[in-house]
């Protein structure tokens, strides 16, 4: 007799027979639950977009200071940069204009007035920063792949609401950046002006020099053209020095650029570099003579666990230790020199940074040349007469001062039309419209979800009442446990099997102890008596155990029980003190098994008590 059995699939479908209603039930119920949250509980939500389209450039003049590298690192300002497409997705969620957004649509006095009843209780008051926070989580801007669009999106269960908002959004973005714009142009304006005052104030001055210089020295009336041939001389000089000046504004550029690669690559750990270099897609010594490793090393442990004695254990160790020493070595050769690595892992990144550093060099060149020409012109001037290269400075000073004037001139005239023609960066594509259909609840997932989880819960509700359910279910279960009973009833009313049972037995005395309904066992004690009486008028008498019976009545009713030839007595439970003093007069004790009412526990500790009972199922 086991106690425990292996779960089959032909128990699991008996189970479910069994539960089908305790299954069904449960499916059932979740799918009203689900349906009625879908319909009558869930909130529908709706959704608004807005798609626009980013212009990379926009119709306002770019021409400007910016582009004349040189001038603007000799003025030593900044023209207004043009901004990308993430920093104007950030601009969107600005807090300038989401507060807008909450003022316009009234959000805040909204939200109080339909504060839930547990804000309500507690008195919270919802503030335009809470709303503020709000919309910046729930407005989403993405680009849409491999396009220039930006879909603007929103949701609330207030159709107009949402798209309000989206709308509201975009327009208040094109105000901010707006904004945005002409204050940088006013301030980079407002250099460019203090700048040119002060230049142009320069510049005066030096033509007043050099008029009073020539008008003193009469420079102009002087023989063999000695003025004309100094003009070459000092456009070259000025334009020499305006050279080195774009030089460094492009060595600083390049230099920039450079030091990125060398903090993103050459500043890593030696391990962070091994595992770039070994999961590159580039195919590299190193990542071969790894690959190589790895494959030796789970060779060579299976060996070991499957073949210990293998000669082949002391070869793969050997070539391990060789591609360990070839592995330690390639690493060195390529540490030791940055631009290795470099060339082992992007040979993109390496080509750009070689190109850097020869860029670097030649200007390095390129400005020595420029200096040494500026020194040659000094020096000739200055084999002249005092007074040509006391003129030649002037005219010099002269050169430079007219360049950056007419620089900061044009820097004023083209920010000026760039702000009179101020476009927006951004195209409506297609506008934001009130949405008619909710987003959400999905009707048709939410109940595929729902029948998924009835489904669920009706398969844990048959197994969690199956376990708590510790009585016999079926005669299946029942042989499985405890083996085959003498005799099934296939109802409690079939006392006929019992009687020709004991007539054939020819027992004279017997007890039945039924394990179940007590009403059951009346009834079925009954119909054996009766029928007994039939077989044999008057010689078989029937005993019933009583609860709190009088002790007297006990005993006098055991004596005579004792004294009876034919008898036979009804127990309801094996545990009460009858059944104790009767067991040993009886030549027999019949237990009743009740499906689906006796505990399997009480079938367990009769069976302990009792060595050979006569077992009776008795089906519902």
């Amino acid at each position: 007799m086991e106690e425990e059995r292996e779960l089959t699939f032909s128990d699991i479908l008996r189970i479910f027979k069994r539960r089908k209603w305790t299954f069904l039930i449960i499916f059932l119920l979740t799918i009203f639950l689900t349906a009625f949250y879908l319909f009558f509980v869930a909130t529908p939500t709706y959704e608004a977009k807005q798609v626009i389209e980013y212009k990379s450039s926009s119709s306002q003049p770019t021409v400007s200071l910016g582009s004349m590298s040189s001038a603007a690192n000799l003025l030593g300002i900044s023209q207004p940069s043009d901004s990308g497409l993430t920093t104007e997705i950030e601009r969107m969620k600005a807090d300038w204009v989401l507060a807008n957004v909450v003022k316009e649509l009234n959000l805040v006095e909204k939200a109080n007035e339909n504060k839930g009843l547990i804000a309500r209780l507690r008195g919270t008051e919802v503030t335009e920063r809470d709303l503020i926070d709000s919309l910046k989580e729930g407005i989403n801007i993405q680009n849409v792949q491999d396009t220039n669009m930006i879909e603007i999106s929103y949701q609330s269960s207030d159709p107009t609401v949402a798209a309000s908002v989206v709308s509201l959004v975009y327009s208040y973005y094109t105000d901010y950046a707006e904004n945005l714009y002409f204050e940088d142009s006013q301030s980079y304006l407002n250099q460019v002006e203090t700048l040119f005052e002060d230049v142009s104030q320069q510049y005066d001055q030096i033509n007043k020099e050099v008029l009073d210089f020539q008008t003193k020295n009469k420079i102009s009336d002087i023989s063999g053209g000695t003025s004309q041939e100094s003009d070459p001389l000092i456009s070259y000089y000025s334009e020499t020095y305006m050279n080195i000046l774009k030089l460094e504004a492009d060595k600083n550029q390049l230099e920039i650029r450079k030091q990125a690669i060398e903090d993103n690559i050459f500043k890593l750990s030696p391990e962070t570099k091994e595992f770039i270099l070994t999961n590159t897609e580039k195919d590299t010594p190193v990542k071969d003579i790894k690959s190589k490793l790895v494959s030796d090393r789970i060779e060579l442990e299976t060996l070991k666990l499957n073949s210990p004695s293998s000669p082949r254990i002391g070869a793969l160790e050997a070539e391990i230790t060789v591609l360990e020493d070839e592995l330690k070595k390639n690493l060195e050769a390529i540490f030791s020199n940055d631009l290795n690595f470099l060339a082992s892992i992007d040979m993109e990144t390496f080509n750009e940074y070689t190109g850097i550093i020869t860029q670097l060099q030649l200007f390095d060149v390129t400005k020595q040349v420029y200096e040494n020409m500026l020194q040659v012109i000094d020096d000739e001037i200055a084999k002249r007469s005092p007074i040509m290269y006391e003129y030649f400075l002037l005219r010099k000073d002269q050169a430079i001062l007219q360049t950056r004037y007419n620089t900061l001139l044009t820097a004023l005239e083209q920010e000026r039309m760039k702000a009179s023609l101020y476009d927006n960066k951004f195209k409506v594509i297609t506008s934001a419209y009130i949405p008619e259909n909710p987003v959400s609840p999905n009707t048709t997932l939410t109940l595929a979800i729902g029948g998924v989880l009835a489904i669920f819960l009706g398969i844990l509700g048959v197994f969690v009442k199956e376990a708590n359910d510790k009585t016999v279910k079926d005669l299946y279960e029942f042989e499985s446990l405890f083996g085959v009973p003498d005799i099934i009833l296939d109802d409690s009313n079939d006392a006929e099997k019992i009687v020709n049972y004991v007539y054939k037995k020819d027992f004279k005395k017997f007890g039945l102890l039924f394990l179940g309904d007590f009403s059951v066992a009346q009834n079925l004690s009954q119909r054996i008596y009766n029928i007994l009486n039939t077989v044999k008028p008057n010689k078989t008498e029937y005993f019933t155990s009583k609860e709190n019976e009088d002790y007297k009545e006990k005993f006098e009713k055991f004596e005579k029980f004792k004294n009876t030839n034919e008898a036979f007595i009804m127990f309801d439970n094996f545990n009460n003190g009858d059944y104790i003093l009767y067991r040993d007069d009886l030549e027999k004790i019949i237990i009743f098994i009740e499906e689906k009412t006796t505990n399997l526990e009480d079938i367990k500790e009769i069976f302990k008590k009792e060595k050979d009972p006569t077992v009776v199922y008795v089906k519902k």
